[in-house]
């Protein structure tokens, strides 16, 4: 399982918007939404659907995104057998 944490820097006014759109894809969450100045802590973790790396880019493809920075990486050892990323 892989598990990252993304520091995100967003367009000046568009933080909440890009906060909603990333807490919908899967296996992505934000912790930290820092208004003032536009950035967003975020992690990215493995999932039935997809890898956290599959993820990251989508983070980098979304619209008001400025910059997503790879902070922190983990590697566990897949111990589920039902998840089987695509």
């Amino acid at each position: 399982m892989n598990i990252c944490g993304v520091l995100v820097s967003c367009l000046a006014g568009q933080t909440q918007e890009v906060s909603e759109a990333l807490s919908a894809l899967p296996g992505v969450e934000v912790h930290i939404t820092k208004e003032d100045t536009s950035e967003l802590v975020v992690t990215a973790e493995d999932t039935e659907e997809s890898f956290a790396d599959q993820q990251v880019l989508e983070i980098h493809r979304t619209p008001g995104v400025v910059s997503a920075a790879l902070t922190y990486h983990q590697f566990e050892p897949n111990t589920d057998p039902d998840l089987k990323a695509a």
